[in-house]
């Protein structure tokens, strides 16, 4: 491990199903480029680091996939996960779940492919007999408000370019904070609505978050909390469900090696 915070293989940060070619095409495609104070981590794939929100959650999804126990998430989402078919970052890693990789894929393409710059990629998607489930993670460092939370970049055209198209189906009410504040969270709402639509499945959108962060403040008094709150308010939740949970809730399982894991994980451990 490099400085205590990047491990130079990024399997050393996996801990289920290590050479799986979709968390090796993550690691090559994802990684730290030369960049000032950063360019003795260049080369590394970012899913390396200690701080990898793809890593915590890859280590968690693929846990609860090889168990097929969703019980947890069930509690916390107060649904039933029948039949569940899931993707990371839009990709399948069974068979049981490539066509829903094409589906999601091409509704994306619809939207985000004609456009140059990176393709929208929702966290977690998971299918089941009755609801599309999309999550989206956040992970940060302990007790710290996160440097990059659901707003846009600060350059990006992104926001504009694809707003008509995201509010043309009145799924939101209005657009307060849509670029400055809750960009992503708009987006994987429309995207999340959008699949829905086609698949006839009741849309939930759920924001995987860390309580140690929650409700802390940055400059402008804002916390995560309120931020999601505010954003709840733009959505008609007639059309879609919204949740926030936290890493933290997801410990309390029977699976004792993935427990650990989260409960020892150096980004989830709340000021005493």
């Amino acid at each position: 491990m490099i400085n205590g915070n990047v491990y130079k293989d990024y399997r050393d940060n996996i801990i289920i199903d290590k050479d799986n070619p979709v968390l090796a095409f993550k690691a090559n495609r994802d990684r730290y480029i030369k960049n000032g104070k950063q360019d003795i981590y260049a080369g590394l794939p970012h899913i390396g680091s200690i701080n990898s929100e793809d890593a915590l959650t890859w280590n968690y999804i693929r846990s609860i996939c090889q168990a097929n126990d969703f019980s947890v998430l069930e509690k916390l989402l107060k649904i039933k996960i029948k039949n569940p078919k899931v993707l990371l970052w839009t990709l399948s890693f069974d068979s049981k779940s490539n066509d829903l990789q094409f589906l999601v894929g091409s509704t994306i393409r619809e939207i985000d492919g004609i456009y140059q710059g990176q393709i929208t990629e929702p966290d977690i998607i998971i299918e089941t007999d009755e609801h599309l489930i999309v999550i989206e993670c956040k992970l940060g460092e302990a007790n710290k408000y996160p440097t990059h939370l659901w707003e846009s970049c600060n350059d990006s055209k992104g926001p504009e370019i694809r707003k008509d198209k995201y509010f043309q189906n009145n799924l939101f009410i209005n657009d307060i904070n849509y670029s400055s504040k809750a960009y992503q969270l708009f987006r994987m709402a429309y995207y999340t609505y959008a699949i829905c639509s086609k698949i006839f499945k009741k849309p939930m959108l759920v924001s995987l978050t860390n309580e140690s962060w929650w409700q802390k403040e940055n400059k402008s008094k804002d916390t995560p909390k309120k931020i999601w709150i505010d954003f709840t308010k733009q959505v008609d939740t007639t059309k879609i469900s919204l949740i926030n949970i936290f890493w933290q809730n997801l410990s309390i399982m029977q699976e004792q090696a993935l427990a650990q894991y989260l409960l020892n994980h150096k980004c989830l451990k709340k000021e005493n």
